[in-house]
């Protein structure tokens, strides 16, 4: 009497046989009986040799009612060079991928040549060594980074679909112009936002998915965004310059190998310092598709300056001496910027047209004023942001003075 039975029906080797004996021997433990029931007498001829190439000892063979009956004892032999799987367990209560962590902790250190195994999965022995460069989790982690994940995944917009796009006809060339200028150099910063992330995106463990995941939201996002400031910029007819001094800073930004000094650069000082301006910019829009281009790119800029500072007040809440090595990262980049002396004056014109959507005198003053009234809250807000990371008032001012003229 056997333990374990399957009918075959009239399935053959090379035709799905092989599949039903394969699933039946995971119930059948090694040397444990499989009874195979095939209605093919070819197949149970055959059955045998395919059992001794598989691993398999072949037991015995009766004919049963017109029917063939073939037993095989499981060896030993395994299909793939690792353990057991676990028994199928109750499913997770949701699919967030801080539910699905309990099936697999988050390793302190994940093993830096560990080859590419999704969260839950067990690893085959005898796949190639890799070279991983960011495996610790505390070197990488922010509060709050599994949420942030899910939330931009949510937020997903799209640049042809959702920007009123025949809003932007029918400005004066002037003021076209200008919108061009300030619309190509974010995108021109936006290339950088999307490099930095880009860059680290190949260096973190797979086992680190959490973080993975994020860094791939904010490249799409980044994505978007130079596509979104792209098309603005060209959408009314007119061009504009590319500009050498934000290249030079952008330049200074893309050079950061360390994940955190990039992150207090790009996420806390950058993207912070952006998030005022395209509040700005939507707000002193001369065209609707102007302003929903920079209110949907400052959906985006929200949670990359959350993690940010979620981030960097986390590494230097469990290890006080990086808020030296980070301010000496803010050092190096300044350095490499002293000929920058302030925002380029084509920039600061061209945000001063736009925001007047005239040359009149009087419409110009204002939105002078209103571009020296965002300077004042850009930096009041970069101190503030920086508190928020960790660092005391002293040093966020001394922070933010340093912070590139360029903005990003």
């Amino acid at each position: 009497m056997t333990a374990h039975r399957v009918d075959a029906g009239t399935l053959e080797l090379g035709g799905g046989l092989e599949t039903l004996v394969h699933a039946a021997f995971e119930s059948v433990p090694v040397g444990g009986v499989l009874e195979v029931v095939t209605a093919s007498r070819a197949v149970a001829y055959e059955l045998p040799a395919w059992a001794r190439i598989a691993g398999h000892e072949p037991v015995a063979e009766r004919a049963e009612d017109g029917r063939f009956a073939v037993r095989l004892r499981r060896g030993a032999a395994a299909r793939v060079l690792a353990g057991p799987l676990p028994a199928r367990g109750d499913p997770p209560a949701t699919t967030s991928i801080a539910e699905l962590r309990r099936l697999a902790p988050l390793p302190d250190v994940a093993d830096p040549e560990g080859g590419l195994v999704p969260l839950g999965a067990l690893a085959e022995a005898g796949a190639p060594k890799h070279a991983w460069r960011l495996n610790e989790t505390d070197r990488l982690w922010a509060d709050e980074l599994t949420s942030l994940t899910e939330r931009a995944a949510a937020a997903q917009w799209d640049a042809a679909r959702d920007i009123p796009w025949e809003a932007a006809a029918g400005l004066a060339s002037d003021v076209e112009r200008a919108v061009a200028q300030v619309m190509t150099y974010i995108a021109q910063n936006e290339y950088a936002a999307l490099y930095v992330p880009a860059r680290f995106l190949s260096q973190v463990n797979p086992q680190q998915v959490e973080v993975l995941l994020w860094l791939a939201s904010h490249v799409h996002d980044e994505a978007r965004h130079v596509e979104v400031f792209t098309k603005r910029a060209l959408a009314g007819g007119a061009r504009a310059y590319a500009l050498a001094s934000t290249d030079l800073s952008l330049h200074s930004l893309m050079a950061e190998s360390d994940f955190t000094a990039a992150a207090l650069l790009l996420n806390v000082l950058g993207e912070g310092t952006f998030l005022d301006l395209l509040r700005w910019i939507e707000r002193h829009a001369p065209d609707a598709a102007t302003a929903a281009a920079a209110r949907l790119a400052h959906r985006d800029e929200r949670r990359h300056v959350h993690f940010g500072i979620a981030h960097v007040r986390r590494r230097i809440e469990r290890d006080p001496d990086e808020r030296a090595a980070l301010v000496s990262a803010a050092e190096a980049r300044a350095a490499k910027l002293t000929s920058l002396s302030g925002l380029s004056p084509l920039l600061t014109e061209a945000l001063t047209v736009m925001a007047a959507r005239s040359l009149q005198p009087a419409e110009l003053s204002e939105a002078g004023d209103a571009l020296r009234g965002l300077m004042a809250t850009m930096q009041r807000n970069r101190v503030r942001r920086l508190r928020s990371a960790g660092f005391d008032s002293a040093t966020a001012r001394y922070l933010s003075d340093l912070h590139t003229p360029n903005l990003m």
